[in-house]
């Protein structure tokens, strides 16, 4: 990826995980495509708030490296019990089930749902795990204005969010409703 430095990214977006931040580093690296990719400027309509949990990168990376304090707090956990390469392994795995265009896809569903996020005033350690009252109002705010296809995916990119970081998903009953 020309402009990006995924591997320095990575690392910064975890570097509260520990000292040896190798795997994470390993992980984004390995996610890298021969194209030479860097991401757009935002529209003013698609800005987020500056953080350190959602750092500007190409919307397929958003699944691995964007966090909040619970994804972040498990991959110190990660770190305490297992070698290095066994959680590059889990990672890898988990982000490479899913073609490229799906993690662009997923990555895009982050932003609307950080941008809801940002505007609604919520904070970083909501957005992960999510309560099941703020995917529900997420998903009523646009269920006038995305398609039933758009606002599934939007949803299970969010489900898929949760489980790369291993925090619960509460889409249930409400979200049912409002679907």
């Amino acid at each position: 990826m020309q402009g990006v430095d995924i591997a320095a990214t990575a690392t910064s977006s975890w570097s509260c995980v520990g000292e040896n931040n190798t795997t994470c580093s390993a992980v984004a690296a390995s996610l890298q495509s021969p194209c030479p990719c860097i991401p757009r400027v935002p529209k003013p309509s698609s800005r987020i708030e500056s953080s350190s949990h959602h750092p500007r990168l190409l919307t397929s990376d958003h699944l691995l490296l964007w966090t909040t304090p619970a994804g972040l707090q498990w991959q110190k956990e990660l770190k305490a019990k297992l070698p290095d390469f066994l959680i590059f392994k889990l990672f890898q795995v988990m982000i490479r089930s899913l073609d490229q265009d799906t993690r662009s896809n997923y990555g895009a569903g982050l932003l609307c749902f950080t941008q809801y996020c940002d505007s609604c005033n919520i904070p970083e350690g909501d957005h992960m795990p999510t309560s099941e009252s703020l995917i529900s109002t997420f998903t009523a705010l646009h269920a006038a204005t995305a398609s039933d296809k758009t606002l599934n995916n939007w949803l299970v990119s969010l489900h898929f969010w949760h489980i790369v970081n291993n925090t619960t998903w509460h889409g249930a009953d409400m979200l049912r409703a409002v679907k």
